[in-house]
């Protein structure tokens, strides 16, 4: 069966892991796709510190990926969420990403690929940010990366990226990182770690200049980061179709919800 060349590019704030993956689509090659998120917590981190603090968010997203070259490729994702059963819904900030293939090398273990990638992301939607329902801060963000990709002989793969996002103020900046490490033959399976962690920012019930005051952006200027782990796996069903499951765990964070999330979807390519 011929190597899946599979990208999840699902909702940044559901289910990332890594905005871009380490595959690229050759010239005019394409993928489809829709995805249905559930994530649910039942604790909060204020700030850094762990207490009570519900929510259950469902989200569907569309994404779209096309070859304009072998070495450039452009990507668009569309997510749509709803909180706490409908106490806030709608369209939340769509993205899109050029990807640029700098470097394919073969090494003893294989191939290694060195990828540089730019998205930027508006919301698509006004939606309220000051509440625990809300679905985003309404912040307009540009993220540049670099991408390393190992691909291994035996079909299994490693992928590292690091980037860092501009976000308009008064959201804080923030760097990110993600490792992730799969299987990519007659099924695909992965597991990834991914980091976010916010420059400066206030926090949620925070005290002094750590408070979320008007003044300092309220909500929208709350500082967001976690520390997640998941994996994914997709099977593909007939030729150009495919479905994945998936499942995430927030491990710590920064004004985020403890959330444990599970999804599905489909993939045309």
């Amino acid at each position: 069966m011929k190597k899946l060349l599979i990208i999840f590019f699902l909702s940044g704030s559901m289910f990332a892991q890594g905005p871009v993956d380490g595959f690229m689509k050759k010239k005019k090659e394409f993928s489809l796709g829709m995805s249905f998120t559930r994530e649910k917590a039942s604790k909060l981190y204020s700030g850094p510190n762990l207490g009570s603090g519900g929510r259950t968010t469902r989200a569907l997203s569309f994404f779209g990926i096309y070859g304009i070259t072998d070495k450039i490729n452009v990507q668009v994702g569309i997510p749509y969420l709803d909180v706490n059963k409908g106490a806030q819904k709608g369209f939340q900030d769509g993205s899109i990403y050029l990807k640029y293939n700098v470097m394919t090398k073969k090494n003893k273990f294989g191939e290694l690929r060195a990828m540089l990638a730019a998205g930027y992301s508006d919301p698509l939607s006004q939606y309220e940010t000051n509440n625990s329902s809300s679905i985003g801060q309404m912040a307009l963000a540009g993220d540049g990366r670099l991408v390393l990709h190992q691909s291994f002989k035996s079909n299994i793969f490693a992928t590292l990226q690091g980037g860092y996002l501009f976000k308009s103020d008064p959201t804080p900046n923030a760097v990110a990182s993600s490792l992730k490490i799969g299987y990519a033959g007659n099924i695909y399976v992965d597991v990834y770690y991914e980091i976010i962690h916010a420059i400066g920012g206030t926090d949620y019930r925070g005290d002094g200049e750590l408070r979320p005051t008007a003044d300092r952006g309220g909500f929208k200027g709350l500082g967001f980061g976690y520390q997640k782990i998941g994996g994914t796996v997709y099977y593909g069903l007939i030729d150009h179709l495919g479905v994945f499951w998936g499942v995430s765990y927030i491990l710590d964070g920064r004004n985020a919800f403890k959330n444990t999330g599970l999804n599905i979807g489909f993939v045309f390519q």
